[in-house]
């Protein structure tokens, strides 16, 4: 839901339709039903923020926080009402409504958007690239510069590939790697085309990217998974030890390797992000079946007698590292008793929301509580 409340297309779309916004949203959703739910909430969300959020946001956002990104918004807005009125200037029997009009409402309505999105927790700016990226392109540009290293897995089997600072690249099959001369000496970069699990040894001197078509994936010591095809729909970036932070590539590669410097999206353990290459939408999840972090030296028992629900919410929270919102308030009463052994996180979730009358929801890879409270 937040992706769409943060994206240009969608902000437009609801503050001033247009044949071609109405024609591009239905294809979208015809091409994923499954986010219709998220649609429809996201331009609910965007009219309900409306009603007095400044207030609310204050909570999460000091004055000086707020006051700058009020300001980076409503330029932002300005600019795009500029747009529409130059356009009306030119029409001879239009007429020209005042900007505190027109304008005015599309400033505070992205404002306030912006507010609630920070609000939540979540904010992401994603520039728009103008045309897909490939990797084919990209490696071309890179060899009119430098020696450019390539190895294929030609074979069909994955196929184990170690880098020059011994991090290793599981390589699937059709799937290739590469990387330039300066790799390991000006930085750890890599291109890829395919699916790889990565294994990156850390160093905190070079940081490591990952180039997957329109997706720069920037760690210093992690392991995760790519998914990136050339004839793919979607970029997919897994973490399955550490944390990344995956970027939007908006810059065209000519050669000279760039850093990404747009905000970025934080993938923890059991996270995932499919960037959509048509929409050019962020879509964070959490992985279809969670697993307990290493890390973690003493794991919950999750055998609860008359035990507390906020107890088993942050037993969840330790062992799985997903972050679960809840109101403490609400759930003080709320006592069941269970007792749990090889269920997966989903089936938990499941047994406690229907023991003590709540449900969940998955919201940006974080598990959301929704419930009235239970009795003492």
């Amino acid at each position: 839901m937040v992706d769409f409340v943060t994206d240009d297309r969608f902000l437009r779309h609801h503050l001033a339709p247009s044949t071609d916004s109405e024609a591009f949203w239905e294809e979208y959703l015809r091409t994923y039903p499954h986010k219709h739910t998220a649609w429809q909430q996201a331009g609910e969300l965007l009219h309900a923020v409306l009603l007095g959020l400044t207030s609310y946001s204050r909570t999460y956002l000091s004055e000086e926080e707020e006051v700058r990104l009020l300001d980076r918004i409503m330029r932002t807005a300005e600019a795009y009402d500029a747009g529409i009125q130059d356009t009306r200037l030119r029409e001879e029997d239009a007429p020209v409504k005042p900007l505190r009009q027109t304008g005015w409402y599309r400033i505070a309505a992205a404002a306030v958007v912006a507010l609630a999105v920070v609000a939540t927790g979540y904010l992401v700016w994603r520039p728009k690239t103008s045309r897909k990226a490939h990797y084919a392109e990209t490696i071309s540009a890179l060899e009119s510069t430098s020696r450019v290293t390539r190895h294929t897995n030609k074979s069909g089997q994955p196929e184990l590939y170690y880098l020059p600072d011994s991090s290793s690249v599981m390589l699937a099959p059709q799937s290739e790697v590469s990387f330039t001369a300066a790799y390991n000496q000006e930085n750890r970069s890599v291109y890829l085309s395919g699916k790889a699990t990565l294994d990156v040894v850390p160093n905190a001197g070079k940081p490591f990217f990952v180039y997957a078509n329109e997706i720069v994936t920037k760690v210093l010591g992690t392991r995760f998974e790519v998914v990136a095809f050339d004839d793919g729909s979607d970029v997919t970036v897994k973490v399955l030890n550490g944390k990344v932070t995956v970027y939007q590539n908006n810059v065209r590669n000519n050669g000279a390797e760039a850093v990404p410097k747009q905000s970025a999206i934080l993938l923890l353990p059991n996270q995932l992000v499919v960037f959509d290459r048509k929409a050019e939408l962020f879509d964070k999840r959490l992985v279809e079946n969670p697993v307990s972090l290493p890390e973690v030296k003493s794991l919950p028992k999750f055998e609860y007698e008359d035990g507390y629900a906020v107890r088993f919410f942050e037993d969840i929270k330790k062992t799985y590292g997903v972050n679960v919102v809840y109101n403490p308030e609400l759930l003080a009463n709320c006592q069941f008793s269970a007792s749990f052994s090889d269920e997966s996180l989903p089936e938990k979730l499941d047994v406690v929301c229907k023991t003590i009358g709540a449900s969940y929801e998955i919201i940006d890879a974080q598990v959301v509580i929704t419930t009235t409270g239970c009795k003492p």
